[in-house]
């Protein structure tokens, strides 16, 4: 007797916790925000944009690639209407498309290669690359590379 009604009390207080758990529809009157009852999570905004980010890189502050954290460089003899990265350059230094949508901002641009290719992300004035040595984050095997007719720089925040 004992043993049923445990099993019973057990069955009894397993559905008056399930019945606390919500499960309404998400409307006013459904608190649908699960077990305690506060709002769905939501998951962040997309980024329609891949300007890029802001991390660490070699000790400082520099920007990188947001798909895949690469690190950033330009080319101090570069220009947005006088690229000397072209032809085989463009093999080793790849260009930082923008993706549809983006929008320049915080000394961002984007601008018309001038070598009429594609669009390419601008910080300054100096167009920005990938460097292909470099094979994870917080990588700086680009900087001060003599290529191109210039030196190629890790892409920093100036103020």
């Amino acid at each position: 007797m004992f043993r049923k009604s445990l099993g019973i009390s057990a069955l009894a207080g397993a559905m008056a916790l399930a019945a606390c758990g919500g499960g309404g529809s998400g409307g006013p009157a459904g608190g649908g925000g699960g077990l305690y009852g506060g709002p769905p999570p939501t998951s962040p905004p997309k980024q329609n944009s891949n300007i890029p980010i802001r991390q660490a890189v070699a000790g400082g502050p520099a920007f990188v690639n947001p798909s895949n954290r690469h690190t950033l460089y330009f080319l101090d003899v570069d220009t947005p209407t006088g690229g000397k990265c072209t032809g085989g350059c463009l093999s080793v230094w790849f260009p930082l498309v923008p993706s549809q949508g983006s929008q320049a901002r915080d000394g961002f641009t984007t601008v018309n290669r001038s070598d009429g290719a594609s669009m390419q992300w601008d910080y300054k004035n100096h167009p920005l690359y990938n460097y292909s040595g470099d094979n994870g984050p917080d990588q700086a095997n680009g900087n001060g590379i003599p290529f191109a007719g210039g030196h190629w720089h890790i892409a920093r925040p100036t103020t």
